[in-house]
């Protein structure tokens, strides 16, 4: 069983991770387009999905930052929502976490890509070449927000044609869990 972790935005990176916290990919989604038309490539997004079987899906709750002007503030919020969108559609499980809850709980409380990008070659050794280069950073936020979900979703295999359903009365309170045909919950 594969859970998948994403870094959205058009600067975004995503992980796949199975239920024993081995890392299965780290990449980005690319972009098509030039200057404002930029959008996700997401053929290669579905792609992905079902390549991997994904059955489950962690995304970092994101909001626009301040002092970003108002064209980025939307290409950031199409690429956000085109993954949203996406996963929904295909009515795979999503839970949301704030970026501040998941750093602090795997430890990573350092807001430098750098420190971060550590954390992730010390967890991943074998995989250190996924984080070869300072760019990254968004994939390495991925990996490890799949770690985070992974270690406080209770989330196990239970086979491969049973997805497993992970108690949420386990994920830390604030995070918004979206149940395809139940819509949303937050914790």
């Amino acid at each position: 069983m594969t859970i998948l972790a994403i870094d959205p935005g058009l600067n975004n990176g995503i992980a796949i991770l199975d239920c024993e916290r081995r890392l299965l990919l780290a990449t980005e989604i690319p972009v098509i387009g030039e200057g404002a038309n930029k959008r996700l490539n997401l053929i290669s997004f579905a792609d992905i999905l079902t390549q991997f079987r994904i059955r489950r899906a962690v995304v970092e709750d994101v909001a626009a930052m301040p002092k970003q002007g108002l064209t980025s503030t939307f290409r950031f919020g199409r690429a956000a929502g085109s993954f949203e969108g996406a996963l929904a559609a295909l009515k795979i499980p999503t839970t949301f976490i704030r970026p501040t809850i998941w750093k602090r709980d795997i430890g990573a409380r350092a807001k430098r890509d750098e420190d971060i990008r550590a954390l992730a070659i010390q967890t991943w050794s074998d995989q250190a070449h996924r984080f070869a280069r300072k760019r990254d950073h968004n994939r390495t936020e991925a990996a490890l927000i799949g770690l985070w979900f992974l270690q406080h979703s209770g989330w196990t295999s239970g086979g491969e044609d049973t997805p497993p359903t992970p108690p949420t009365s386990s994920l830390p309170a604030g995070s918004r869990v979206f149940v395809g045909g139940e819509g949303w919950r937050t914790l």
